[in-house]
């Protein structure tokens, strides 16, 4: 009787803050909106739908299969059990796709940032932070023992201020995304590269709304800005326009084996599947193929702003395209009403973005077709 009370007890704290979030609107649910004309995923070339690249998948693990002694799982952490040769032939293969020394396979971007920021930022060094950074970059520097400072985003004056506070040999860490995925802009990546060389400093860079779109063969931003090299650490997300799940750590080689040894996510999880990491690889030999959907995406892109001609768009150049609607119950009466025409959209809400800044959250793809596009444009900019 008293276990049954205690439990009580606990569901009813859980319970009240549910209850909390709901009368704010704030209360999250899981829906499914795949009969619906997708404007929300991040899978900006179709590859998680695409047929071929499937059977390719298929029929790559297949042919694998007979070399391999665990075919549904990886049995254990990779310190443990689960390192493999497959896993690492795919690093060596995507530490060259993306020009890097080396890279570190993570089961998540969210745990490729946490690991690596949480790990890297010490004790006695300084983060200098984005005002916009992702949740898992500013959930990896809650673990970490590095002093954190916010700079305005991508404000250089703001972020040089802040860096001429601390001595010289402070060690340093700037830390940006390629392309932020609340607003779609980018990241000043050429004048950060000035600042970090001036002032001692290195960059960690998110790539995850990058990889796969931008570089000569979707290897990324820096890579077609050609200043990778100065870069200390990328992360790429396969979430994306990989159309797969995972992310790695770019880096030295030093940093790869300080992450094996210091990075928790990667120590304490079990290591990917055979499978995930075959398809990985399969993608990977197709992704450099794919210039004639990098193309049509930026079509698309290209198209969408020539469309749009509401003042109340933001000034993304990128897939990511923002409605800004003021108020959290504004903007979801705004986003039921598209997904009512037909649309999968999303409304992002405060706090997740700054109050009166709330949006409808666009996301272009190459399979988009035009007739789509200038239909949500005209959906959402009715009665604007």
């Amino acid at each position: 009787m008293q276990g049954n009370y205690r439990m009580k007890l606990h569901e009813q704290i859980l319970g009240e803050q549910l209850t909390e979030r709901r009368q704010n609107g704030l209360i999250r649910s899981l829906n499914v909106m795949d009969k619906l004309a997708d404007f929300c995923s991040n899978d900006y070339l179709g590859l998680a739908k695409n047929p071929s690249l499937a059977d390719k998948i298929d029929a790559d693990f297949k042919a694998l299969k007979s070399n391999l002694t665990s075919i549904n799982g990886s049995t254990g952490s990779r310190l443990i059990s689960g390192q493999s040769i497959q896993v690492d032939q795919f690093e060596r293969k995507c530490a060259e796709f993306h020009q890097a020394e080396a890279s570190l396979l993570f089961s998540s971007g969210y745990d490729a940032n946490v690991g690596l920021i949480s790990s890297i930022a010490q004790k006695d060094q300084v983060v200098f932070c984005d005002q916009l950074l992702h949740a898992s970059l500013i959930d990896g520097l809650r673990l970490a023992k590095a002093e954190r400072k916010i700079f305005a985003h991508n404000d250089l004056a703001d972020l040089e201020k802040l860096l001429r506070e601390y001595p010289h040999e402070t060690p340093k860490w700037i830390l940006v995304e390629s392309v932020y995925s609340m607003d779609g802009d980018m990241a000043p990546l050429r004048e950060l590269v000035e600042l970090k060389n001036k002032y001692n400093a290195e960059i960690i860079l998110d790539e995850a709304h990058a990889g796969g779109v931008y570089g000569p063969i979707g290897n990324g931003l820096a890579v077609e800005m050609g200043i990778e090299k100065e870069i200390f650490a990328r992360v790429i997300t396969f979430g994306k326009a990989w159309g797969n799940a995972g992310a790695v750590v770019l880096g030295s080689q030093t940093l790869i084996d300080f992450l094996i040894n210091f990075a928790r996510p990667f120590i304490y999880s079990t290591a990917p599947s055979p499978h995930h990491v075959s398809s990985l690889s399969t993608t990977l030999g197709l992704l450099e193929t794919q210039s004639d959907l990098r193309k049509k995406l930026k079509e698309n892109i290209a198209y969408f702003i020539e469309q749009a001609k509401s003042i109340h768009w933001g000034p993304s150049k990128t897939a990511i395209q923002t409605f800004f609607v003021a108020g959290n119950k504004a903007v979801k009466k705004k986003a039921l009403e598209m997904q009512e025409a037909g649309f999968a959209v999303k409304a992002i809400v405060y706090p997740t973005v700054p109050k009166g800044e709330e949006r409808i959250r666009i996301t272009l793809n190459s399979l988009t077709k035009k007739e789509a596009i200038l239909a949500l444009i005209k959906t959402v900019e009715t009665d604007a």
